[in-house]
């Protein structure tokens, strides 16, 4: 595992080819706070979409106030990230195996990514095959996105509360 997430780094902050998607940058408390503040905006959105059956836009915004958190995190030790893999990758390294942040928390987020993905699969194929029907099909559920309204709180919350200690 640890030699996965040391290959991943390697390749994010020096690949064989293209642009860098890791960047070491000076540390940025300004961008860390200003990911925090879009974090609980995603949270707000979150409980909104939840709160009118729209499951699918629950799971995105609970994965973007994570994700927005983890980038608050990343700025905060001087990183600047443009890919999504390569983010997560770098707050397992510096945040989960140097346990400043429990395991469970890369589930979360895992698991809220997956959904998304799984949503934008979905909407992908619908476009594809411009099959009308299929755009209309509710491809998540209250039991998909139920959860991810605790799990990103939590987790928006603890990064915060790692920042800020």
């Amino acid at each position: 595992m640890a030699k996965d997430i040391e290959k991943i780094l390697h390749g994010c902050f020096h690949p064989k080819e293209g642009r860098p998607n890791l960047h070491k940058i000076p540390v940025n408390t300004e961008r860390a706070k200003q990911h925090i503040d879009k974090a609980h905006k995603n949270l707000r959105a979150m409980k909104i979409m939840f709160d009118n059956d729209l499951f699918d836009w629950t799971i995105i915004c609970g994965y973007y106030a994570m994700y927005h958190a983890v980038l608050s995190s990343l700025f905060k030790i001087g990183i600047r990230t443009a890919a999504h893999y390569c983010a997560i990758a770098a707050f397992k390294e510096f945040y989960v195996r140097r346990g400043r942040v429990k395991a469970e928390y890369i589930s979360y987020i895992k698991r809220a990514k997956q959904l998304e993905q799984k949503y934008a699969d979905a909407l992908e194929k619908a476009q594809e095959d411009r099959v009308v029907d299929q755009y209309g099909i509710e491809v998540l559920t209250n039991d998909d996105a139920e959860w991810i309204l605790e799990d990103a709180k939590d987790f928006v919350l603890k990064i915060e509360e790692v920042l800020a200690g």
